[in-house]
């Protein structure tokens, strides 16, 4: 069943009448056919304004131009048609979307009915004749699925979804319904990191030592690890607000490692310290080294800049050349116009045939080539300058680039080297953090 434009704009009008009786009830099958079946009947008298639109559009077409310049009454007439009909169109096509809306929410409701009285199969029939399939239609198709224990189908609509912790932690219980265990806890990890601290966060956060199998040991050999770091963050996200649950999440990090690495609480502690510790040295390393890094960034740039220089000077001492070559061919070309008029002049005063007009119009071609060629004489450096104006300012404008360069020094370093200030800072901070825990469980 497909509710195309054409059909639902020819039946809005019945549509409208039969659908008022239909929401006033639950919404059932039989309620979409008749509904279809009405539409149908109405669809070749509610296509004749569209089709009375097109007829009069191109009647008014044959007055465009020529044709209709002494038609104005007739034309006046045919667009006042045009715009009543157009008016109806406009108004069957939002009554059309109304209706369009009306039609897929019955669709809507009908599939709900056939989930709630457990007709799975029917109901999924239904969700997927719903054209605009946002995430609650995908989620009750998933829904559908799922009860009717076909788990893969669910996590692929799931995975359709947008992708929030609610929507995972489906997907997670699909996974553990369907005995697929090892994705299961790999959805889990997904859910837990980052750790924001959320709801979902913490269901999740049960639920992944809960989910033990006899594989887990192969599928993740590095699980605990992993579930440390999750408790640790939670540790650090607490800290300012909840000294006390940040020191009992530190621990619980720490006894996960110790149990699964068969070593006491304390050493285990101390090795995450450590390894924090290294993390704040890496990364004061690193900052050093894009210091010297930042320092060679720049003076790259300098030596660019400078070279934007050099070529631009080097194009003005070219321009130079081919500024005089410029002058020589403008002035050779204004006295070879000065003797064409000349000589054009002369030849038509010493013709019997030429009238007082062509001699007037030679002679002022004379004088204005003359004008232009004293002008050309005059003004030898003015024409040089203007033709090497464009050089000069392509030299100004490297020379600012580069003093702009040099007096912007320091904040063109620091801005390089930023984002690894901040890593520094983060990890002295995680370290900072975590040796407070660590002193606070075992000190």
């Amino acid at each position: 069943m497909n509710f195309n434009k054409t059909r639902i704009l020819t039946g809005v009008f019945t549509a409208g009448i039969v659908l008022s009786s239909f929401v006033a009830q639950a919404a059932e099958e039989k309620d979409i056919a008749e509904l279809e079946k009405q539409l149908i009947q109405v669809e070749s008298q509610l296509l004749e304004p569209e089709l009375r639109l097109d007829k009069l559009q191109q009647d008014r077409s044959k007055y465009d131009g020529a044709s209709g310049w002494f038609q104005g009454g007739k034309k006046k007439a045919l667009e006042a048609e045009i715009a009543k009909t157009q008016s109806l169109v406009d108004q069957q096509y939002s009554q059309m979307k109304t209706v369009a809306d009306q039609v897929q929410k019955m669709v809507f409701s009908v599939a709900q009915t056939f989930e709630k009285n457990g007709q799975y199969s029917k109901a999924i029939e239904y969700y997927l004749k719903i054209e605009n399939r946002t995430d609650s239609v995908r989620e009750r198709v998933a829904a559908c699925y799922k009860a009717g224990a076909d788990y893969g189908q669910a996590i692929k609509w799931l995975l359709e979804m947008q992708r929030t912790d609610n929507v995972l932690l489906e997907v997670v219980d699909c996974c553990k319904l369907d005995n697929s265990m090892k994705e299961a806890v790999y959805w889990l990890f997904e859910i837990l990191k980052p750790w924001s601290g959320n709801s979902a966060e913490l269901t999740a956060l049960d639920l992944i030592e809960k989910y033990d199998y006899p594989q887990r040991k192969n599928d993740y050999p590095d699980f605990f690890r992993r579930l440390s770091d999750v408790y640790i963050a939670k540790a650090v996200a607490a800290y300012d607000n909840n000294f006390l649950q940040a020191t009992r999440d530190y621990r619980k990090a720490v006894e996960l490692l110790a149990n699964d690495m068969n070593e006491t609480p304390s050493m285990v502690s101390f090795a995450i310290l450590d390894r924090h510790q290294n993390d704040y040295r890496a990364a004061l390393e690193i900052l050093d080294r894009q210091k010297e890094a930042a320092e060679r960034n720049f003076e790259d740039k300098v030596r660019r800049a400078r070279s934007e220089i050099d070529d631009a000077e080097d194009r003005l001492r070219r321009a130079r050349y081919d500024a005089d070559r410029d002058y020589e061919n403008r002035l050779s070309t204004a006295e070879h116009n000065v003797k064409r008029a000349s000589d054009r002049l002369n030849e038509l005063k010493a013709s019997t045939t030429a009238t007082p007009d062509e001699i007037s119009r030679a002679q002022q071609n004379l004088d204005s080539a003359t004008r232009d060629l004293d002008y050309v004489r005059r003004n030898r450096e003015s024409l040089i300058r203007d033709y090497l104006r464009p050089y000069h300012r392509a030299v100004e404008g490297a020379r600012d680039t580069y003093d702009k360069l040099l007096s912007n020094r320091t904040r063109i370093i620091e801005e390089y080297i930023a984002p690894y200030k901040r890593q520094v800072a983060e990890a002295k901070k995680a370290y900072d953090l975590i040796k407070s825990l660590h002193d606070a469980n075992f000190k």
